[in-house]
């Protein structure tokens, strides 16, 4: 986060690096929390989207193009309004990328909104914010209830987002706040979570998952209470939760009372899916800094337009204060008024950055991306068939027939999630020991997967599962690299899963 003023104004890496919180701050090494830099690293195998990326050079030098123009402006109100400018034309290309253009036989979904946050959990913030606002108009008294699938799957700051709570000891703005906190003007919500994984780690029957959801919806609605159910698509292993026709039925059934964000943070969505979700009526969260391989910390939130007309006019609660800027919503949202003018620099510049990504994803036939990703998935599938170290998790293949009929990219697995087992083969690791092995691959191998998600108790030993992960920038090479590049980017992966299991091997069972 930055305002011009006379002193000397911030290097770009320490734009690049504000406006977040604690968790994209650069160690001495130059790296972040999720072990990643924002200095272009060409021998790196990224196969780590699910968590972050670190920048590639081609965003890198978008992004700086737009720092050069902030560089330049020495007056501040000149500053805010070319940052406030320049996050504007940010805003028109994701629509325009993401198939949101006036061109559109849907008026409604030409007129979608979007809004900027920080990460996925400041638009958690935001969201239920925002809907509380507007349920509380009706019933003061009765606090809206939030349905979410369980923090190991989605985030573990969300639930304190959701909640109205501070979630780290820095806020978007630079405002120092006390994690766990009530954020002062937050307007009171009740959270329930819903797990979706065994106490094994096993996927969860999905039809217990949704007999629970309609089970807590139908009962708060029965109190005369605002629901919002947050829909995970996907989660960090991959998977839809609840089923989309649960969403879609409880906001027919109960569409006054019952509002639905899609959390699709992982941004591993085709157009035609983000489309059936805002006919829906449904809000939309993605962010750059996963699939898309932008760096870390960009989130946008698509509200569609019969929302964004029963919302816009609301004044914001002041407990977006510190973690909103002016800038990043709609010029016409007059409820925004009253948040601060700051420039959220670090933002804007990583949103600059993860639309270099996108733009090269959209540029590539859809067939090309649905083969490549189905190909790349059989490879994977066949690979741990056959190793003695590494135990793929039950792929479970987003179901999307509820929303559209297309046949989609985003209708294959992109995320692998696996177990890992020492030298006997016959004992998996713990989740110290899986850590490890995430850690050296990163300091000393110069190769990237997700970061472990706690994944239950397996053998009576506590498991996490590391996660091998297709990105946009990694379809792209593959499709459009030198020579045979979709062969490239397999092999690359069958190396980072050897070197897995060659690290796992190091390792005996006491």
């Amino acid at each position: 986060m930055s305002n011009k003023t006379h002193t000397a104004f911030p290097s770009f890496d320490q734009l690049l690096t504000g406006g977040g919180d604690a968790r994209i701050a650069l160690d001495d090494d130059g790296y972040n929390k999720y072990g990643c830099g924002i200095v272009p690293d060409s021998l790196s195998l990224a196969f780590g989207s699910a968590t972050a990326s670190t920048i590639s050079a081609t965003a890198r030098a978008a992004a700086n193009a737009v720092y050069q123009k902030l560089a330049a402006v020495n007056d501040r109100a000149d500053y805010y309004l070319l940052a406030e400018n320049e996050q504007e034309i940010v805003r028109q290309e994701l629509r325009q990328l993401c198939g949101l253009t006036e061109n559109l036989e849907s008026t409604d979904l030409a007129a979608t909104d979007v809004v900027f946050a920080a990460s996925g959990t400041d638009l958690h913030l935001i969201a239920a914010q925002m809907l509380a606002l507007s349920s509380q108009a009706g019933h003061p008294a009765l606090p809206m209830l939030v349905i979410m699938v369980e923090p190991g799957e989605t985030g573990s700051s969300v639930p304190a987002a959701l909640s109205g709570q501070h979630f780290s000891n820095r806020s978007a703005l630079d405002v120092s706040v006390t994690a766990g906190e009530t954020i002062p003007g937050s307007i009171p919500t009740e959270l329930r979570t819903v797990s979706i994984r065994d106490s094994d780690g096993s996927a969860r029957n999905l039809q217990d998952v949704d007999t629970e959801v309609r089970a807590l919806t139908e009962t708060a609605i029965a109190q005369h209470r605002q629901v919002m159910l947050v829909l995970a698509d996907v989660s960090k292993t991959g998977m839809i939760a609840p089923a989309i026709d649960v969403a879609t039925g409880l906001s027919k059934q109960y569409r006054h009372n019952f509002h639905v964000m899609v959390d699709a943070c992982q941004f591993r969505i085709s157009n035609a899916s983000l489309h059936a979700y805002l006919q829906q009526g449904f809000l939309v969260a993605v962010t750059g800094s996963k699939f898309l391989s932008g760096p870390s910390f960009s989130g946008a939130l698509f509200i569609p337009a019969p929302v964004a007309k029963k919302l816009k006019s609301l004044r914001l609660p002041l407990a977006l204060q510190a973690y909103s800027s002016r800038a990043d919503w709609p010029r016409d949202w007059a409820g925004a008024d009253k948040l601060g003018r700051q420039v959220n620099a670090g933002l804007l510049l990583r949103w600059v950055a993860a639309l270099a990504e996108l733009r090269a994803f959209r540029q590539l036939p859809e067939t090309a991306i649905h083969r490549f990703v189905l190909q790349f998935a059989h490879a994977i599938q066949s690979y741990f068939k056959h190793s003695a170290h590494l135990a793929l998790l039950p792929i479970v293949t987003p179901e999307r027939g509820a929303l559209h009929e297309n046949v989609s990219w985003d209708q294959l697995p992109s995320i692998f999630s696996f177990l890992i087992r020492d030298a006997s083969g016959q004992h998996f690791l713990n989740r110290e020991q899986t850590m490890l092995v995430y850690r050296r691959l990163q300091k000393e191998k110069h190769m990237q997967l997700g970061q472990p998600v706690l994944c239950g108790v397996r053998q009576q030993t506590p498991v996490s599962a590391l996660r091998l992960c297709l990105s946009a920038r990694l379809i792209v090479s593959a499709i459009d690299g030198e020579g045979d590049g979709a062969q490239k980017v397999i092999e690359d992966a069958l190396l980072v899963l050897d070197t897995a299991a060659q690290l796992a091997a190091q390792f005996e069972h006491v």
